[in-house]
């Protein structure tokens, strides 16, 4: 079957950097690899002379370092096909795979079993002055695909891209990445290690910091983002089990500290802050707040979002840059940057045209002699746009990863497990304790039978703020105190069913203290079932639960409550996963409810001031703004009103105008604001 392999040829450390370029385009113009049927051929270059012309192609444009250039072998099937047709099949892989912009070099080699052709081509296109760029994915969905469309034309044997095993090698970006993890898993394994008494703590304190651990003849963790379990013997030497136990018994856990994964956040005045950068600074800030309090918010699950607090820097550096107030600016920033990308590039298309033109020009020797004195003028010139286009696109990124990053749901989760009120000095907050070992028995505890199993595990996976231990404690002091307690299913976080006097067929009718929780005509309960309640919506599941009196803050101890007393998983990631299923849709339909009222009152207003909706946005701002009565919503709040009064209304406008005329207005309320907050004080 029609294969088709590739590797590429990378600069060399020693003597001549493109020293494997030149010996690969010598190996497959060997005449005994050509044999009788000596078939070899040039795109762009002549085989004989192919290596000069593709070393001058990367001088011309200054890409000298790095990928030499690309190795393709297509073969067949032994015994199918004649060199003519292998020939033929290679050229037209290389035209169409390559566009006719890249030098290559064909070679037929007929000294094995089975026919097969080379093809090397430049790393440096010909026309743009760019790198190839070979992707993950590449060969299954293009390189292969046009070899089984040429093969097929011959009536020879294919191998459909779609039946190959995907590659074992990951990705480059996801290489570095994992790089980046296993050196900070190294740090935490480390610390973790020289503060545990045994092994089994050891397990507990990965664990707690958000490992995910699998244990065997060898340790190895994981953590979101990683495609594989990592040996931890594999990263240090270290960490190896001998290591580990001598750290155990001899480790001094007071000389050593969390290592920082972070980067230091860059010192703001909170006066000057705008919504949107305040939003982009907590963003940094929370990071960094998981870091300090590592086994509180498991920190290893921040890896990926820890490694990018290094672009979160450089988003917030560039929306203080430029003053962005608001969403509308950030788009006009992002048509800004492309605008200035284009321009550099053009006039560096501009420069190698003008050089390459100087280069042909030259006549005699004189005329080389005040080329090559030009040179240097010439790369510092080009140098100095190619570090301009280099600044500007990390901007455009930065604007770009803005953009993404606001609509997603990463984001949300991290506000919801981390929030954050006012940013207070980082110095000021307390480092996080390292948890006890739970395997040794304390003879301190309290009563084993006064507090059972579950409520200890509550205590120790809760990874909420000071305030609602607290409440998870009393919980636990309460439960203790009375180990009689109501059979019925009350979905409230201060009461809880006990297991041995639980009757799945009985029916008791809710608390009157409750009566008024739900706005629904007959109080709706959980059920005592497993399988009944997976079959409930998410819908009917929210009216169960009194978030309207309790809030979604007590989300995470009511469901687990509830969980352990009808046999569902326990675990952090179960009732987390509900719980902010839960809370984002009673959130959401809060919210869309809150939106909807002030809509109604919007076109109440407008329809008692006499204001034309078709002619909305010719009305001067400040009475707008009287209207909208945006106040102290967010942005986001804030637009969402005012395309929701405008879909009502059914104005013809397009999403920009919607975001212009909503800015207007927007600055206009925060003005009005600002005014007033100073008259008052």
């Amino acid at each position: 079957m029609a294969i088709t392999k590739t590797m590429h040829m990378k600069a060399s450390s020693k003597g001549k950097i493109d020293i494997h370029l030149e010996h690969a385009i010598n190996y497959i113009l060997q005449p005994k690899k050509l044999g009788d049927a000596n078939l070899a051929g040039g795109i762009n270059c002549l085989p004989d002379s192919a290596y000069e012309q593709m070393k001058s192609t990367k001088h011309m444009f200054g890409k000298t370092g790095g990928r030499q250039g690309y190795h393709f072998v297509i073969s067949l099937k032994p015994g199918e096909g004649t060199p003519e047709e292998m020939y033929d099949i290679a050229m037209r892989f290389a035209e169409e795979a390559f566009g006719g912009e890249y030098e290559a070099v064909v070679a037929v080699h007929t000294d094995k079993g089975h026919l097969h052709a080379h093809i090397i081509i430049n790393s440096v296109n010909m026309v743009t002055g760019h790198k190839f760029q070979y992707n993950n994915g590449d060969w299954k969905y293009k390189f292969q695909p046009i070899t089984n469309k040429l093969c097929e034309k011959y009536g020879l044997h294919i191998t459909p891209a779609e039946y190959s095993k995907e590659p074992k090698n990951m990705p480059r970006p996801q290489w570095k990445r994992e790089q980046t993890f296993s050196k900070w898993i190294e740090q935490d394994a480390r610390f973790c290690a020289l503060n545990a008494e045994n092994m089994e703590h050891f397990i507990f304190l990965l664990e707690k910091q958000g490992f995910e651990v699998k244990q065997g003849k060898h340790i190895a963790v994981k953590v979101p983002g990683m495609k594989r379990f990592k040996r931890l013997d594999t990263i240090s030497e270290n960490l190896s089990s001998e290591s580990l136990e001598a750290m155990f018994k001899y480790g001094d856990a007071a000389l050593v500290s969390p290592v920082p994964h972070t980067v230091n956040l860059p010192v703001a005045r909170k006066t000057v802050f705008t919504p949107y950068q305040r939003k982009c600074y907590a963003r940094m800030y929370r990071l960094k707040l998981a870091e300090r309090k590592r086994f509180t918010y498991r920190s290893a699950y921040l890896y990926e979002e820890i490694r990018k607090m290094h672009e979160l820097q450089e988003e917030y550096l560039v929306v203080t840059q430029y003053d962005v107030k608001s969403y509308g600016d950030l788009f006009q920033l992002k048509f800004r940057l492309q605008r200035v990308d284009e321009e550099l590039c053009k006039t560096q298309q501009e420069m190698y045209r003008d050089r390459a033109l100087q280069k042909r020009s030259c006549k005699n020797a004189e005329d080389l002699k005040l080329y090559e004195a030009s040179e240097a003028n010439y790369r510092e010139h080009l140098e100095q746009i190619k570090l301009q286009k280099k600044d500007n696109r990390k901007k455009l990124k930065a604007v770009e990863r803005c953009l993404e990053r606001d609509g997603s749901l990463l984001d949300a989760e991290l506000e919801y497990r981390i929030p954050v009120d006012d940013m207070v000095d980082l110095a000021d907050v307390e480092k996080d304790e390292v948890p006890g070992n739970s395997y040794r028995v304390q003879e301190d505890v309290v009563d084993a039978k006064l507090i059972t199993e579950p409520f200890v595990e509550a205590i120790t996976d809760a990874i909420f703020e000071d305030e609602i231990i607290a409440e998870v404690e009393e919980v636990v002091e309460t439960a203790a105190a009375d180990v009689s307690l109501e059979p019925e299913i009350v979905v409230t976080d201060d009461e809880i069913i006990d297991e041995a006097e639980f009757d799945e067929t009985e029916s008791v009718a809710p608390d009157p203290e409750h009566d008024e929780v739900h706005k629904s005509d007959e109080t709706m309960r959980l059920p005592s079932d497993k399988a009944d309640y997976m079959r409930m919506s998410v819908a009917e599941k929210v009216i169960c639960y009194p978030f309207d009196d309790k809030g979604t803050d007590a989300a995470f101890e009511m469901i687990k409550a509830y969980f352990e007393k009808i046999g569902m998983d326990t675990s952090f990631h179960s009732v987390y996963e509900e719980s902010k299923l839960l809370t984002d849709y009673y959130e959401k339909q809060k919210a869309e409810e809150f939106i909807g009222e002030r809509a109604e009152r919007v076109m109440e207003t407008m329809e008692l001031l006499g204001i034309d909706a078709g002619r909305i946005a010719g009305y001067s701002a400040d009475v707008l703004s009287e209207v909208f009565g945006f106040g102290d919503m967010e942005y986001f709040a804030g637009i969402k009103l005012f395309n929701n009064v405008i879909d009502r209304l059914g104005v013809d406008m397009d999403q920009q105008r919607r975001y212009e005329v909503f800015d207007r207005i927007y600055e206009e309320g925060m003005r009005d604001k600002k005014v007033e907050r100073n008259r008052n004080s």
